[in-house]
């Protein structure tokens, strides 16, 4: 079945609510866990930071208390510092003192858990254009029930702690999100009885080629999925495919080119979230309302469920990051197993 559709979540994970003389919390940004409070030393505002060791154009005031994620040294001077608010800011550990120890952080393993009423002939209808009250009562449930991408947990100090350029993922931190998405979809495919989807170190090299494509031609998910781009890819790696059969798509909106791994999996399992339930809004806060449940074709892929010969099968994944215009497309690929059992569509792939 083509794949047609995507996601789009416009989340700002970096946006400062006042410009240029405080740090706030955004609702919609990803907040790593609390370690402590600092406040400033002095009774005049203090310059703040990048990760990079560059003074940014914002401001910690006097007089008032900012949360701290982690102490790091930053920059090329290796300057020990604090990591503040939830904007990957950092305060010089000179310009502040300790004000409270916060209690000791706790770690939670992210899940996707499907809700009671969410079942593959419930999905089918859905798919096909005619979801039932009940489906969507169902996936309303699933976007409250699996809240992973709203809370302040991450799944380990390490996640906190690992930066990831964007423009420059490294093959280890690629893995670790690719592995960290095929968790969630077959934990996914596992409540409805499928079998799980296989990693693929040739679906890994095509994931990464088809956003290598994005990039170069400048194309987002704003843009919807760049077909020319794909198929050049899928020919390259030895799939005779004329358009779009691999390609989920989700995404967010990002001004920085660093976030923590953390973020990064916040925002990967919102996107997966939103392709199950089938919600178009842009964030969290609108999952209540009900006309925000609208295509559920990316769950029909997502879980081999399109009335065709061959429903209930399974794919082989990747998973790969494209950023162009401070928008992050993430690319789900999966191959399904009778493309590449068929001669005609397999010229040479090996998953």
């Amino acid at each position: 079945m083509k794949k047609n559709k995507f996601v789009l979540a416009l989340i700002s994970v970096t946006l400062l609510l006042i410009g240029t003389v405080d740090v706030q919390s955004n609702s919609q940004s990803v907040m790593a866990a609390t370690q402590g409070y600092v406040k400033v030393k002095t009774k005049k505002k203090v310059r703040l930071y990048w990760v990079s060791g560059q003074h940014s154009n914002y401001y910690a005031l006097p007089n008032r208390k900012y949360s701290y994620s982690s102490k790091s040294r930053i920059g090329k001077k290796h300057l020990s510092a604090y990591k503040i608010g939830n904007n990957a800011h950092w305060i010089l550990a000179k310009d502040v003192k300790i004000v409270k120890k916060a209690k000791a952080v706790t770690y939670v393993k992210a899940q996707m858990v499907l809700p009671r009423g969410y079942n593959r002939a419930e999905l089918l209808k859905a798919y096909e254009g005619h979801p039932s009250k009940g489906f969507i009562a169902a996936s309303m449930q699933g976007m409250k029930a699996n809240t992973f991408s709203r809370n302040h947990l991450a799944e380990s100090k390490a996640d906190n702690q690992t930066q990831v350029d964007l423009d420059n993922i490294t093959p280890e931190q690629l893995m670790t999100l690719s592995d960290f998405s095929l968790r969630l979809i077959n934990e996914a495919r596992n409540n409805l009885g499928l079998k799980a989807w296989v990693d693929s170190a040739g679906t890994q090299k095509l994931a990464q080629a088809i956003a290598t494509e994005y990039e170069q031609n400048g194309k987002t998910i704003k843009d919807g999925h760049y077909v020319p781009g794909i198929v050049r890819a899928c020919q390259a790696n030895g799939l005779n495919l004329n358009d779009n059969y691999v390609e989920d798509m989700a995404g967010f909106y990002n001004q920085k080119q660093t976030l923590s791994m953390t973020e990064l999996k916040k925002s990967i399992y919102f996107g997966i979230k939103q392709m199950i339930f089938g919600y178009v809004g842009s964030g969290e806060s609108d999952r209540g309302k009900r006309s925000y449940y609208q295509e559920w074709e990316h769950a029909g892929d997502l879980f081999n469920t399109q009335g065709s010969l061959h429903d209930g099968d399974y794919n082989y994944f990747g998973f790969s990051v494209s950023r162009t215009d401070d928008i992050c497309s993430l690319h789900f690929i999966s191959v399904p197993t009778y493309v590449v059992k068929d001669k005609k569509y397999n010229l040479s792939f090996k998953p």
